[in-house]
């Protein structure tokens, strides 16, 4: 009797714990969509703050040291609709720990799925000893259709990303020449732009653009932490954003005239932009040491990424030290972005300062950032250039944010195109050589490439000029210069802005003669005798009111320079 009834208590407890299990297993939260928080909250939806912190409370056994339950933390940016860059590896990074006392996270448990459809890979984590961890995962191809974005740990789905992309990825950093939207241009009173006191009103900026397979996060301008701080718009909204009418609004002006360009070129390309712009900031915030490196760019560490778009260098106009020392910083920003980025030859296009007469040493910032193309400094010379903007300002260069920045967009995307597909980047001519001839004149030398067919050809700095997407299917060889229009036309007004001085110094106008893919200087008295002069220089100020300038015949302006003559 006894034994029957203690196999009964036997029986009934194994039930009770089976029940118990079932209870645990079958009836408690799921974690599958991302649900668990740091708080321990749940809920049905997909994550979507900034926080990306997930639990994982999987109570089956372990039979080692390993834990059964974890948390995971992403960097802010992993949300909905970010956009991983094609032909690279997809790198998952985060944080794993576990409040289970002498238990560890078990790296070959942590796995990070994509899918798209019936197709998927996955990856293992990589397990630092303080929880850091990455996933590696295979390269993708471009689609427009969205990918899924799983981490599991004990087969336990902690986060899933519903809607991810991969296409081309760009980084958009500088100062307000490259953060200023649309909706700062919309906040002056009326119709006015708000820098211009009504120079510029609404109708003259080109239309915003509207592309859902255009993806943007901006950063917050706040150096307050580590991590990637988010701007309010993406914050709220807890995704990247696409580029809708009203979400354009906020979006880099700049970089979405860029966008536009490389969309058109490939339609099947998603594109993703980073913008860590923060306006009224000199170069030495953004390099390695800087509170905008610290918590911009370092936090991006691992992402892979097609290129950099940088326009800056105003704030470091202000005084004579920063501007000549900005060439060095320059150098030093391209090549420590690339170590972040990981890629030696990682496309870096950057845009030399346009016509503005607001500070002092603006030519010499332009003479830095023309040098810094050749600085030996560069560990890889190649994949990078520079836009010439003195062309571009629409009449507006009495303003610090001049109106023409749908002209540099395409400039730039003609650019890193070319640099994409291997192809010879196009430049304005760039100063190489200047050397004394035998005729007692001075030989103007470019690089190999940038001097075909130059022609004098005067701005027309009208609201006129613009860039519009060309049409690649009536001309599938075009290029976003194409586009370009009524920016300038030839004239038959003398070549100006040339500028010799010996050695007292004191600078004069030269007269300047397109011979060939070389130009010709002379003294602008009528003679020729220029055997004493030591140094030449082309469109030295600020705000230059230019009536004819250098173009070759891409329709690319010369850059600004200053030579010693050979």
């Amino acid at each position: 009797m006894k034994k029957k009834r203690l196999a009964r208590v036997i029986i009934a407890a194994v039930v009770t714990a089976a029940i118990l299990v079932a209870i645990i297993v079958g009836c408690g939260p799921k974690w599958g969509d991302g649900s668990a928080n740091v708080n321990g909250s749940n809920s049905n939806s997909s994550n979507s703050a900034s926080d990306n912190v997930f639990s994982n409370d999987n109570t089956a056994q372990s039979n080692n040291n390993y834990a059964t339950r974890i948390t995971v933390k992403l960097p802010s940016y992993y949300l909905e609709n970010m956009v991983f860059q094609r032909g690279k590896t997809l790198i998952v990074k985060g944080t794993a720990t576990t409040s289970q006392r002498g238990k560890v996270v078990d790296p070959t448990q942590l796995i990070t799925t994509i899918s798209q459809g019936k197709k998927s890979a996955s990856a293992q984590a990589k397990i630092s000893k303080n929880g850091d961890f990455t996933c590696t995962l295979p390269k993708q191809k471009a689609s427009l259709k969205q990918y899924s974005l799983t981490i599991l740990y004990n087969e336990t789905t902690l986060l899933t990303l519903k809607n991810v992309y991969v296409g081309d990825v760009f980084i958009a950093a500088g100062q307000s020449n490259m953060e200023l939207n649309y909706s700062q241009y919309y906040e002056g009173s009326g119709n006015s732009y708000n820098f211009g006191g009504g120079l510029i009103t609404t109708d003259d900026l080109p239309k915003q653009l509207s592309d859902n397979n255009v993806h943007f996060v901006a950063s917050a301008n706040s150096s307050k932490g580590t991590d990637f701080p988010l701007r309010d718009v993406n914050e709220q909204a807890g995704t990247w954003l696409e580029t809708t009418a009203d979400n354009s609004q906020h979006f880099s002006y700049l970089a979405q005239q860029f966008a536009m360009q490389l969309r058109a070129a490939h339609p099947n390309v998603p594109i993703g932009i980073i913008q860590t712009a923060w306006g009224g900031t000199p170069i030495r915030r953004h390099v390695q040491g800087g509170d905008i490196y610290a918590n911009h760019i370092a936090p991006l560490e691992g992402l892979h990424v097609a290129g950099v778009l940088w326009y800056q260098g105003c704030n470091d106009s202000t005084n004579e030290a920063t501007a000549l020392a900005y060439e060095s910083q320059m150098t030093l920003l391209i090549n420590q972005y690339r170590e972040v980025f990981d890629q030696d030859d990682l496309p870096f296009l950057y845009v030399q300062l346009a016509r503005w007469p607001g500070y002092q040493y603006t030519q010499n910032v332009r003479f830095a950032q023309s040098n810094t193309l050749s600085n030996a400094g560069l560990r890889n010379a190649s994949n990078v250039a520079m836009t010439v903007s003195l062309d571009t300002d629409k009449g507006t260069s009495t303003l610090i944010h001049p109106l023409g920045k749908d002209i540099l967009g395409a400039r730039m995307a003609a650019q890193y195109l070319a640099m994409s597909e291997g192809k010879t980047i196009p430049n304005g001519p760039l100063i190489a050589h200047a050397k004394h001839a035998s005729d007692g004149t001075i030989v103007l030398s470019f690089q190999n490439g940038t001097a075909t067919g130059l022609q004098a050809e005067k701005p027309n700095y009208s609201k006129t000029a613009s860039a519009t997407v060309p049409d690649y299917d009536a001309n599938p060889d075009a290029t976003p210069l194409n586009g370009i229009s009524n920016v300038a036309t030839p004239t038959s007004t003398p070549l100006q802005g040339f500028e010799i001085a010996d050695d007292s110094g004191k600078w004069v106008s030269a007269t300047a003669t397109i011979k060939g893919d070389q130009i010709v200087l002379s003294a602008a008295d009528g003679s020729s005798n220029c055997n004493a002069v030591t140094q030449v220089r082309y469109w030295w100020s600020g705000n230059p009111v230019i009536s004819s300038l250098l173009y070759n015949d891409l329709g690319l302006p010369a850059s600004p320079f200053i030579a010693v003559v050979e």
